[in-house]
């Protein structure tokens, strides 16, 4: 081969590269596969990737595209005014390898930790978008598991990577249409950001994964999610304020379709600063622990949260699911979860500043469930939750929990309140510790049939707060009779249920210590 035609073999490949990379400029289109991705599933194109990034931010934004492919990678850096997108037949996975990923200088728990496959820093317009996957990968850090070994909760090694997406201080951000899947841990994490817009993604996890949150939503204001479809591990959309967050403010969710083992629609563990002004309506939630939970139990105030339109059902291989949750506290050392660990770890209590956790202005209206489970809305003695309306609320029992079988035996602090004469109270609604509690219409559909139905029995069940497996050998529908509500210290409250009854003859429809009312009870 002559000198001339080695030059030429040299020299065409970057007056390629140097072509496409003018023509991306002229076009504002960056193909990633221009500046080196293979999309094998063998290469490494982080490099690549990064590098068409970064020129479509210095030509003053851009759109990278990811064309049909699977395109091998660790942690990216999404920058201001670039569009990442994901075409049909694309898919953005995550390495195997922990050393492919670049160690942020956060991360501070088994779910907040350093290592992302995107991230996007201090940036604004910022878009993510396409019909293709991004796939952060999870199973490869994960604990060996059965996979025929079923309900189980597999676990996370020491390290991986979640969030699998961290956006993170930026503004004017839209993710759509997308497939996120199987990360490490968290899933889609949004982190003291303003005007997020996530609508018509899929997260697809595995509703047994570790930790694997669909979008965690903390210290932000003016986001709206929607139209969205989620199956997951742990919460499905949950909002939060930690430690070193900001507020959150200006948060909605609807027509969205959501699968969890844990709590669907949540705010709190966290909630050290305030939450409020959030709305959830017209959503659809199956074989889910939880419909709608709100756990304050830091120092911050939940308040002004409307839930509408919400229809549900736990079928779920779960202990205790329930679905509405309410639980107003302040953990104790040993005994708050992730909140404990951080307020009290290694002795050094959180500074609350002489504040406490509240809860008031909470509204739940047109709220259809079947369930095996209680609705439990509690706070710690010393503190009361405020301002709560249930209206036009429809439970379907196809079948009734006993609270009281292995009542000791699940520690999970999203359980109940403290008071364990709570968390065996035999009726279909809980409440106590509540200032001006309005419950309207409520109706209540007992067991039709002596025996589970088909779908609703599991021999073996899990919980929160234990990885033992709990065997239960009853087939009984009625396993305990349960009267329509059970109240303690509700305070200058209204209570109208006149059509819901008891289970059972022989129990009152209403139970009540420490009540007093604006109307009497009906």
């Amino acid at each position: 081969m002559s000198n001339n035609l080695r030059i030429c073999l040299f020299i065409l490949p970057l007056f390629l590269l140097h072509a496409c990379k003018s023509l991306s400029e002229q076009t504002g289109l960056y193909s990633v596969r221009a500046f080196g991705a293979r999309g094998d599933s063998a290469t490494l194109d982080t490099k690549a990737i990064q590098a068409a990034i970064d020129a479509a931010y210095k030509a003053g934004g851009g759109t990278v595209v990811l064309t049909p492919g699977i395109y091998r990678s660790g942690t990216i850096f999404l920058k201001s005014h670039v569009t990442l997108r994901v075409e049909g037949g694309a898919v953005l996975k995550g390495s195997a390898d922990l050393n492919d990923y670049v160690p942020m200088t956060w991360g501070h728990n088994r779910d907040r930790q350093p290592y992302h496959l995107v991230v996007a820093r201090d940036a604004q317009n910022v878009t993510i978008e396409g019909s293709g996957t991004i796939d952060g990968n999870g199973q490869a850090f994960w604990q060996a598991y059965d996979p025929t070994k079923d309900p189980q909760w597999i676990m996370p090694k020491e390290l991986k990577i979640s969030p699998m997406m961290e956006i993170r201080e930026c503004r004017d951000v839209r993710i759509r249409d997308v497939t996120l899947t199987t990360g490490g841990g968290w899933t889609l994490h949004l982190y003291n950001s303003d005007r997020v817009q996530v609508q018509g993604a899929r997260i697809l996890n595995n509703v047994q994964a570790p930790n694997g949150d669909g979008i965690d939503i903390s210290g932000c204001t003016d986001v709206t999610i929607s139209d969205c479809i989620i199956k997951t591990c742990d919460d499905g959309i949950c909002l939060k304020t930690m430690v070193d967050s900001r507020e959150s403010r200006r948060v909605t969710v609807t027509n969205c379709i959501i699968e969890c083992f844990c709590a669907a629609l949540k705010i709190g563990n966290e909630s050290f600063r305030d939450i409020s002004q959030v709305t959830f309506s017209n959503c659809v939630i199956y074989q889910s622990s939880r419909a709608f939970a709100i756990y304050a139990e830091s120092a911050g105030t939940v308040e002004d949260v409307v839930v509408n339109n919400i229809v549900t059902d736990s079928r779920a291989p779960l202990l205790y699911n329930r679905p509405i949750h309410l639980s107003l506290r302040l953990p104790e050392p040993g005994n708050g979860g992730t909140n404990g660990d951080w307020m009290f770890k290694e002795g050094r209590q959180w500074d609350y500043q002489g504040r406490k956790p509240r809860m008031r202005n909470i509204t739940i209206t047109n709220f259809h469930a079947k369930t095996q489970g209680r609705i439990l809305m509690t706070a710690q003695d010393g503190y009361m939750i405020e301002n709560l309306t249930l209206q036009n609320v429809v439970l379907t029992y196809p079948w009734i929990e006993n609270p009281e079988t292995h009542v000791d035996a699940v520690r999970s602090s999203q359980f109940a309140s403290v008071r364990r004469e709570a968390k065996m109270a035999k009726a279909a609604v809980v409440a106590e510790n509540i200032r001006h509690f309005n419950l309207d219409n409520l109706t209540i559909n007992w067991p039709e049939t002596d025996t589970i139905p088909a779908g609703w029995y599991f021999p073996r069940k899990i919980a929160n707060g234990t990885l033992e497996p709990f065997i239960d050998t009853s087939h009984k529908a009625r396993q305990a009779a349960f009267s329509a509500l059970w109240g303690t210290n509700l305070q200058q409250s209204i209570v109208r249920i006149p059509n819901a009854r008891s289970s059972s003859s022989s129990l009152p429809r209403m139970v009540f210590d420490r009540c007093s009312w604006t109307l009497p009870p009906q």
